[in-house]
């Protein structure tokens, strides 16, 4: 590791609090490491963004130049902002991150377009769990009698109801 890598791993370690992996990938990766700057200068999310930079990001310029990506560090940034705010689950975002790529969209505007945003209200939810409860009624005696790993169970079915835009945490 060259002097300017090994500042940039401890700056990332210690300062920014990444695991090593994470900060060994962008300290010696110059490209990744700027576009990590330049996100960082849009938004304070060190880990987020660089778990977002080093996995998507990195994938997208091994085959391309960074001329010739779609895509801008400010929506990057956007992007990890919408999970921490729970818009979207990260499982969403990965395909909102694949339009992106393609398209170069804002990806508050894809998220919206698509209708991607997680449910979290009540109101949506309930009626839909008491549907599943209602054509379940052998799974619910188990549960009721302590089956505790149903939960799972009722959960995803939720979960596929909704499209998986339900928030998991709102179904339990």
């Amino acid at each position: 590791m060259t002097e300017i890598e090994q500042a940039l791993f401890d700056k990332y370690t210690l300062e920014l609090k990444l695991n090593n992996e994470v900060a060994n990938i962008l300290a010696r990766d110059e490209k990744l490491s700027s576009f990590y700057d330049k996100t960082l200068q849009e938004l304070n999310s060190p880990v987020g963004l660089a778990n977002m930079v080093v996995t998507e990001v990195a994938r997208e310029l091994k085959e391309k130049e960074l001329s010739e990506i779609k895509f801008t560090a400010i929506q990057i940034a956007h992007l990890v902002k919408m999970i921490e705010e729970e818009t979207i689950s990260s499982k969403i975002a990965k395909q909102v991150f694949e339009e992106m790529s393609k398209s170069g969209e804002n990806p508050t505007k894809i998220v919206e377009e698509k209708g991607l945003v997680q449910i979290s209200d009540s109101n949506i939810i309930l009626p839909i769990i008491d549907e599943i409860i209602e054509k379940n009624p052998d799974n619910v005696e188990k549960f009721k009698a302590g089956n505790s790993k149903l939960l799972g169970f009722f959960v995803g079915q939720v979960l596929k109801k909704n499209w998986r835009k339900s928030k998991s945490k709102s179904c339990k």
